[in-house]
């Protein structure tokens, strides 16, 4: 069964299943105590946090392990919320995950403002400055890479406009991470990452605090990750982790090439053979993987259902969105018709022959029903 949908979780790698299980078999205690035994798994995951700092480009004392993205965008909205003057601005991007954009617009009611987005869904650099300039605008999230369409945003450029203008900077890395370099990310204020999205366990994330948030902390209770983030560390998923995104680093610029091609060439193939469709974020730079493809007149739902029992794994968005209205939301903003999307994700180990597998289904499921006869 071809599985596309990569975006919304990869499976775990290889290398991650090793080090979950050599850790839970030798190092499964707890790394608050004072044993010998809780010693050794202390130095694991100090060890995971020197290792994913060097990934990122960032000091580990920035790092703090946690249970996903979803946690972050919740305990950063909170931060955010109280350190932040009542009469200051957040500016969010339009296409941002849910896991970002609703806990800032429950944390900050009538605080957060929207960036608008060009038609392929690149934050506009010219309306952020505007932004900056005006001197209201504290604090601005911006998803390095989109989940439903694939479109990279100019994190560093939005970066250096933040900093020149004294507004912190957030990106929501959980796409980039893993298909391309994580190289220099961590030069920015906050990042977010969630392992499962690159082939780490489900439920361990991971957030970079700014260098000037020191009083930063998520979860209450015990003194876990210097006080930042209470809860006994998963030291297993965590290493884990680390392994699948280390794993990725080693994927060559050629590879990428070759994922690329196949992506693009399963791309002509819908866009000749079905009538009326384009490629959602078409004429913007796209992670290599991502395929988003509009069928206007079509069910989202429904072609994804009819791949499903083609035996092909595909989505019509984020994972999250199911019965929301985030993927409207995202193509209303893109200026595109709200039904009829279909995502195909593929990962590093996707072939072009699952490629072709699943574009030959989502072909017959794009044609028109066969009108009964009378």
């Amino acid at each position: 069964m071809p599985y596309l949908d990569f975006n919304a979780t990869a499976p775990l790698h290889p290398d991650a299943r090793q080090a979950w299980l050599d850790v839970n078999d030798r190092s499964w205690h707890n790394p608050s105590g004072l044993y010998a035994e809780a010693t050794i798994a202390r130095d694991i995951l100090d060890d995971a946090r020197e290792r994913l700092a060097d990934l990122l480009d960032c000091s580990p004392e920035r790092i703090v392990f946690t249970g996903g993205a979803t946690a972050v965008g919740n305990a950063l909205a909170r931060h955010i919320s109280t350190t932040v003057a009542a009469d200051r601005t957040v500016a969010i991007s339009a296409i941002e995950h849910p896991c970002m954009r609703d806990p800032f617009f429950a944390a900050l009611p009538g605080r957060v403002v929207e960036m608008p987005v060009d038609r392929d869904g690149v934050v506009r650099l010219d309306d952020l400055a505007g932004m900056l300039r005006g001197g209201k605008t504290a604090f601005v999230s911006v998803m390095a890479a989109s989940n439903e369409t694939g479109v990279i945003q100019p994190w560093q450029e939005i970066a250096g406009l933040c900093r020149r203008h004294g507004a912190a900077f957030h990106t929501d890395a959980a796409q980039w991470l893993g298909k391309l370099s994580a190289a220099g990310i961590g030069a920015c204020d906050w990042v977010t990452g969630s392992g499962h999205k690159f082939g780490g366990p489900k439920g361990v994330g991971f957030l970079v605090v700014a260098e000037a948030a020191a009083g930063f902390h998520g979860d209450r209770g015990g003194p876990q990750e210097c006080g930042r983030w209470a809860g006994t560390e998963n030291v297993a998923g965590i290493a884990a982790m680390v392994a699948a995104l280390e794993a990725c680093s080693r994927n060559t610029d050629e590879t990428r090439a070759l994922r690329a091609a196949d992506r693009d060439a399963a791309e002509r193939r819908l866009l000749a053979e079905i009538p009326g469709a384009f490629v959602v974020s078409g004429g913007a730079q796209r992670l290599w993987n991502t395929l988003a493809i509009l069928l206007p007149g079509s069910d989202g739902k429904k072609l994804v259902a009819r791949l499903g029992r083609a035996g092909v794994a595909a989505s019509t968005g984020s994972a999250c969105s199911t019965g929301t209205d985030s993927i409207p939301r995202v193509l209303a903003a893109l200026g595109s018709p709200a039904h009829g999307m279909v995502r195909l994700s593929g990962g590093w180990q996707t072939t072009a022959e699952e490629w072709n597998t699943a574009v030959d289904a989502l072909i017959a499921a794009a044609r028109p029903a066969p009108t009964p006869r009378p």
